[in-house]
């Protein structure tokens, strides 16, 4: 399935610091990158805590910010989107790409 903006609509990501600003984390899986989400904030919390991120901010994606979110995360080269990463297992329960 392809990740449009109401694909990611609800769902949470990890807000890190860069240049100055915050930004949603990325993940690299094998040769790709990804946009990390969440379906829960308990869940991106979580993750935060349990990969011990410093001043990361868990962030619901909200409809008006979803295609801010996309372009950003494609600008830095991000082919798609893992959803609840387990960093423990280094696992997912689904990845979609974007169109």
């Amino acid at each position: 399935m392809a990740v449009s903006s109401s694909t990611i609509d609800g769902l949470w990501v990890v807000l890190v610091p860069e240049g100055g600003e915050k930004v949603p984390m990325l993940a690299r899986a094998g040769d790709d990158l990804f946009l990390l989400a969440f379906k829960t904030g308990f869940s991106a919390r979580k993750f935060a805590t349990e990969t011990q991120l410093s001043n990361a901010e868990p962030r619901m994606v909200v409809a008006n910010q979803s295609q801010a979110v996309i372009a950003q995360t494609r600008s830095k080269g991000a082919q798609g989107v893992l959803v609840d990463y387990d960093a423990a297992t280094r696992t997912y329960k689904h990845a979609d790409s974007f169109a």
